[in-house]
Protein backbone atom coordinates (compact mmCIF):
# COMPACT_ATOMS: atom_id res chain seq x y z
CA UNK A 1 0.00 0.00 0.00
CA UNK A 2 1.36 3.44 -0.91
CA UNK A 3 2.26 5.96 1.76
CA UNK A 4 -0.41 8.65 1.43
CA UNK A 5 0.98 10.90 4.16
CA UNK A 6 2.15 14.28 2.91
CA UNK A 7 4.43 17.06 4.04
CA UNK A 8 5.29 17.43 7.70
CA UNK A 9 3.62 14.17 8.80
CA UNK A 10 6.63 12.42 7.23
CA UNK A 11 9.12 14.14 9.50
CA UNK A 12 12.02 11.93 10.50
CA UNK A 13 13.79 11.93 13.87
CA UNK A 14 16.42 14.43 12.66
CA UNK A 15 13.71 16.98 11.86
CA UNK A 16 12.30 16.56 15.37
CA UNK A 17 15.76 16.93 16.94
CA UNK A 18 16.50 20.00 14.82
CA UNK A 19 13.18 21.53 15.83
CA UNK A 20 13.97 20.65 19.43
CA UNK A 21 17.32 22.45 19.30
CA UNK A 22 15.67 25.54 17.80
CA UNK A 23 12.91 25.49 20.41
CA UNK A 24 15.46 24.98 23.18
CA UNK A 25 17.53 27.96 22.02
CA UNK A 26 14.44 30.16 21.64
CA UNK A 27 12.27 29.13 24.59
CA UNK A 28 14.30 26.92 26.93
CA UNK A 29 13.88 23.32 28.03
CA UNK A 30 10.18 23.71 28.75
CA UNK A 31 9.66 23.76 24.95
CA UNK A 32 11.03 20.22 24.59
CA UNK A 33 7.65 18.51 24.89
CA UNK A 34 5.91 16.38 22.30
CA UNK A 35 2.75 18.51 22.21
CA UNK A 36 4.62 21.81 22.00
CA UNK A 37 6.89 20.62 19.19
CA UNK A 38 4.10 18.90 17.27
CA UNK A 39 2.15 22.14 17.29
CA UNK A 40 5.20 24.11 16.10
CA UNK A 41 5.83 21.59 13.33
CA UNK A 42 2.18 21.31 12.34
CA UNK A 43 2.02 17.54 12.85
CA UNK A 44 0.36 15.12 15.22
CA UNK A 45 1.87 13.93 18.47
CA UNK A 46 1.83 10.44 16.98
CA UNK A 47 4.63 11.47 14.63
CA UNK A 48 6.78 12.23 17.66
CA UNK A 49 6.08 8.87 19.29
CA UNK A 50 6.73 7.05 16.03
CA UNK A 51 10.40 8.09 16.36
CA UNK A 52 10.91 8.36 20.13
CA UNK A 53 9.77 6.00 22.87
CA UNK A 54 9.13 8.92 25.20
CA UNK A 55 10.18 12.49 25.95
CA UNK A 56 13.37 11.42 27.82
CA UNK A 57 14.46 9.45 24.72
CA UNK A 58 13.90 12.60 22.66
CA UNK A 59 15.86 14.66 25.18
CA UNK A 60 18.74 12.17 24.87
CA UNK A 61 18.67 12.58 21.09
CA UNK A 62 18.70 16.38 21.41
CA UNK A 63 21.68 16.20 23.77
CA UNK A 64 23.53 13.82 21.41
CA UNK A 65 22.99 16.24 18.54
CA UNK A 66 24.18 19.18 20.64
CA UNK A 67 27.34 17.21 21.45
CA UNK A 68 27.92 16.63 17.73
CA UNK A 69 27.48 20.33 16.98
CA UNK A 70 29.31 21.72 20.01
CA UNK A 71 32.22 19.27 20.08
CA UNK A 72 32.59 16.46 17.58
CA UNK A 73 32.01 18.40 14.35
CA UNK A 74 34.31 21.19 15.48
CA UNK A 75 37.13 18.81 16.37
CA UNK A 76 36.72 16.94 13.09
CA UNK A 77 36.94 20.24 11.19
CA UNK A 78 39.99 21.41 13.14
CA UNK A 79 41.78 18.12 12.55
CA UNK A 80 41.52 18.60 8.78
CA UNK A 81 42.96 22.12 8.67
CA UNK A 82 46.49 23.02 7.67
CA UNK A 83 46.18 26.32 9.55
CA UNK A 84 47.02 26.83 13.22
CA UNK A 85 44.70 24.31 14.85
CA UNK A 86 44.32 26.20 18.13
CA UNK A 87 43.34 29.44 16.42
CA UNK A 88 41.05 27.54 14.04
CA UNK A 89 39.34 25.89 17.02
CA UNK A 90 38.95 29.18 18.88
CA UNK A 91 37.62 30.97 15.81
CA UNK A 92 35.15 28.19 15.07
CA UNK A 93 33.91 28.19 18.68
CA UNK A 94 33.83 31.94 19.31
CA UNK A 95 32.29 32.81 15.93
CA UNK A 96 29.46 30.27 16.27
CA UNK A 97 26.11 31.37 17.61
CA UNK A 98 25.84 30.72 21.32
CA UNK A 99 22.08 30.43 21.80
CA UNK A 100 22.09 26.64 21.93
CA UNK A 101 25.15 26.61 24.22
CA UNK A 102 23.43 28.96 26.68
CA UNK A 103 20.15 27.03 26.49
CA UNK A 104 21.74 23.61 27.09
CA UNK A 105 23.71 24.97 30.04
CA UNK A 106 20.58 26.56 31.51
CA UNK A 107 18.76 23.24 31.05
CA UNK A 108 21.66 21.49 32.82
CA UNK A 109 21.00 23.48 35.99
CA UNK A 110 17.72 21.60 36.47
CA UNK A 111 18.13 18.29 34.62
CA UNK A 112 20.59 15.53 35.50
CA UNK A 113 20.87 14.13 31.96
CA UNK A 114 21.59 17.58 30.52
CA UNK A 115 24.08 18.22 33.32
CA UNK A 116 25.89 14.96 32.56
CA UNK A 117 26.02 15.86 28.86
CA UNK A 118 27.44 19.32 29.61
CA UNK A 119 30.02 17.90 31.99
CA UNK A 120 31.09 15.29 29.42
CA UNK A 121 31.44 17.93 26.69
CA UNK A 122 33.48 20.16 29.00
CA UNK A 123 35.82 17.29 29.84
CA UNK A 124 36.34 16.53 26.15
CA UNK A 125 36.79 20.20 25.23
CA UNK A 126 39.43 20.64 27.90
CA UNK A 127 41.13 17.39 26.88
CA UNK A 128 41.29 18.51 23.26
CA UNK A 129 42.50 22.02 24.13
CA UNK A 130 45.20 20.46 26.32
CA UNK A 131 46.27 18.23 23.42
CA UNK A 132 46.54 21.20 21.09
CA UNK A 133 48.58 23.12 23.64
CA UNK A 134 50.92 20.18 24.28
CA UNK A 135 51.31 19.75 20.52
CA UNK A 136 52.32 23.44 20.41
CA UNK A 137 55.05 22.85 22.99
CA UNK A 138 53.33 23.75 26.27
CA UNK A 139 54.25 21.49 29.20
CA UNK A 140 51.41 19.04 29.99
CA UNK A 141 50.69 20.33 33.52
CA UNK A 142 50.60 23.94 32.36
CA UNK A 143 48.57 22.96 29.29
CA UNK A 144 45.87 21.39 31.50
CA UNK A 145 45.40 24.61 33.48
CA UNK A 146 45.44 26.81 30.39
CA UNK A 147 42.95 24.53 28.64
CA UNK A 148 40.51 25.05 31.53
CA UNK A 149 41.05 28.81 31.38
CA UNK A 150 40.43 28.81 27.63
CA UNK A 151 37.23 26.83 28.05
CA UNK A 152 36.06 29.25 30.74
CA UNK A 153 36.90 32.15 28.42
CA UNK A 154 34.73 30.63 25.72
CA UNK A 155 31.89 29.98 28.17
CA UNK A 156 32.06 33.55 29.46
CA UNK A 157 31.98 34.87 25.92
CA UNK A 158 29.07 32.60 25.02
CA UNK A 159 26.88 34.07 27.77
CA UNK A 160 27.99 37.64 27.15
CA UNK A 161 25.76 39.96 25.18
CA UNK A 162 28.86 41.57 23.64
CA UNK A 163 29.37 40.80 19.99
CA UNK A 164 32.55 41.64 18.14
CA UNK A 165 33.16 42.52 14.53
CA UNK A 166 35.32 40.04 12.61
CA UNK A 167 38.58 42.00 13.01
CA UNK A 168 38.12 42.39 16.78
CA UNK A 169 37.19 38.73 17.15
CA UNK A 170 40.31 37.66 15.24
CA UNK A 171 42.46 39.83 17.52
CA UNK A 172 40.90 38.37 20.67
CA UNK A 173 41.44 34.84 19.35
CA UNK A 174 45.03 35.57 18.36
CA UNK A 175 45.79 37.10 21.78
CA UNK A 176 44.12 34.24 23.66
CA UNK A 177 46.01 31.68 21.62
CA UNK A 178 49.34 33.45 22.17
CA UNK A 179 48.74 33.83 25.90
CA UNK A 180 47.90 30.15 26.24
CA UNK A 181 51.00 29.05 24.31
CA UNK A 182 53.54 31.14 26.27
Amino acid sequence: MADTRRGPERLGPEAWVSAGLKALAKSGASALKADTLATRLGVSRGSFYWHFADVPAFHAAVLRRWREIALENIIAEVETTSDDRLETLLHRAFAAGSGIERAVRAWATADTAARAAVEAVDVERIRYLRKLLVDAGVAPGIAATRARIMNWSYLGFSISSTRLDEASLKQVIRDLSQLAQR
